[in-house]
């Protein structure tokens, strides 16, 4: 009787399951850490849920606290009211001017009407009619400095925005800013406002010509009414 010789294909199956035999006890070894490991990763995603979800919190409380009117914005609540204005080398250059809280004292209009000049108008044409000047004063609490804002009707077609500082010993504050009313005319300026008392305060107007200081007008006011 012949012995039973398998065929390579046969004997190539029953080699390969037994080497897979000795293998699986091994591949356990290897997947069972990794899965507990996942395990035990996964549950961590949800504990950094509450710390984002303070730290939005936090950035909303200090967003919030930043846009509220401080101290500063009371600097400038004691020019609220109108008043009337001269120049002090030239009389015949007067106003009036009204200084209005807005949004809570966050921010101050400023409405200033002078006399009667010929104000540039389209076409190439000249219109008389009285100054005209609107102003926005405030305090910026992140850049932790005194903005204000200006628009005329006579000379210059950009919005002007001057930056400054108050000193308390002084009672004054103090802008400065550069215009270019013609291209490439570049022109720095500083303005100081003292307060006098409660019914006066003074603005001095400088001009930075190589490096020194020009002084170029100084106005002064008188409140007339309270708002």
């Amino acid at each position: 009787m012949k012995a039973s010789i398998p065929s390579p294909d046969t004997a190539c199956s029953a080699a390969q399951l037994a080497g897979a035999k000795r293998l699986f006890p091994l591949l356990l070894l290897l997947v069972v850490p990794s899965a507990a490991a996942f395990a035990q990763a996964k549950p961590a995603a949800p504990a950094s849920q509450p710390a984002a979800s303070a730290a939005k919190e936090e950035t909303m409380k200090q967003l919030l606290d930043y846009s509220r009117p401080g101290s500063n914005h009371a600097l400038l609540s004691s020019l609220v009211g109108s008043w009337t204005f001269q120049d002090a080398a030239r009389p015949f250059v007067k106003g009036t001017v009204r200084r209005t809280p807005l949004y809570g004292g966050r921010f101050y209009t400023v409405a200033i009407t002078g006399g009667n000049l010929q104000v540039p108008v389209a076409d190439g044409k000249m219109e008389e009619q009285n100054y005209q000047g609107m102003q926005t004063e405030g305090y910026d609490n992140g850049r932790r400095q005194f903005v204000t804002t200006s628009i005329n009707n006579h000379i210059g077609s950009g919005i002007e925005t001057q930056t400054g500082t108050y000193d308390a010993a002084r009672k004054a504050f103090t802008y400065e800013w550069e215009s270019e009313l013609i291209t490439g005319q570049r022109q720095k300026n500083k303005r100081v406002l003292r307060l006098i008392d409660t019914s006066h305060y003074a603005e001095d107007y400088y001009e930075i010509r190589n490096g020194a200081e020009v002084k170029v007008r100084e106005l002064v006011y008188t409140k007339t009414k309270e708002e």
